[in-house]
């Protein structure tokens, strides 16, 4: 179950120390909590999903929400860019990257095991 937030725990875990390093405040508060929140709103979203039992409204719901998500994401770069300073855009950045790099790592091993348990159990 902890691995399931395990992008969320490292993101939270990263924060002091990039703060303490120095790194941008505002870039690493906001690419931080944008990434929690969302994250957050992403797995009540597969739950909710789960409900969903006609195949293309699945789909469809979760591709649009992931596509709404990057948006977001992105709108929080260009925004910390803009209307901070150049860094605070980059360091925002840098943290999304991080923890979908986690998140990315982790999808693709949860799958990996999944597949190798159906197939010796199937």
């Amino acid at each position: 179950m902890a691995l399931l937030y395990l992008d969320m725990i490292l993101v939270a875990l990263a924060v002091p120390i990039a703060l303490a390093a120095g790194a941008p405040t505002v870039g690493v508060t906001a690419g931080a909590a944008a990434w929690i929140v969302l994250r957050l709103a992403q797995i009540a979203m597969d739950k909710q999903l789960v409900n969903v039992h006609d195949l293309r409204r699945r789909l469809g719901l979760g591709v649009a929400f992931s596509m709404l998500r990057v948006w977001l994401l992105a709108s929080v770069i260009i925004v910390c860019g803009l209307a901070v300073s150049r860094a605070d855009g980059l360091t925002a950045a840098l943290v999304i990257f991080g923890a979908f790099s986690v998140n990315f790592l982790r999808n693709a091993v949860s799958h990996i095991s999944q597949a190798q348990a159906r197939s010796t159990n199937g």
